[in-house]
């Protein structure tokens, strides 16, 4: 749209996701509002929109995604972040180790 604009587009808000096919900004609310309306009519539950951030980071978890792709995804510039918010959802490494421990054990015991 930049293109096609030329030197109508407003280039105040570069580098923002949320703004009109113009560059104008975009109210936050906007985005709030719209997200309530559209659960309403659905007829599913009230959930914050920010919400679902929390909701696709666990699914990435769930899924195995390693930890440094999930902070890419949400945009940390340090993976410490990540972990602090996101950590517990971490299962699968978690198993994992819980296995190896298993295992080192029943070897242990074993011989």
């Amino acid at each position: 749209m930049r293109k096609l604009c030329g030197n109508g587009y407003c280039k105040d808000w570069l580098g923002y996701l949320c703004v009109h096919p113009t560059g104008e900004i975009i109210d936050p609310d906007y985005i709030t509002n719209r997200h309530r309306e559209l659960l309403k009519k659905a007829g599913l539950p009230k959930i914050r929109f920010h919400d679902l951030r929390h909701s696709c980071v666990a699914l990435m978890m769930a899924s195995g995604i390693p930890i440094e792709r999930v902070r890419d995804w949400v945009g940390h510039s340090d993976i410490r972040t990540t972990v602090n918010i996101y950590g517990h959802l971490e299962y699968h490494s978690k198993m994992d180790a819980a296995k190896a421990i298993g295992e080192a054990l029943a070897i242990g015991v074993k011989s």
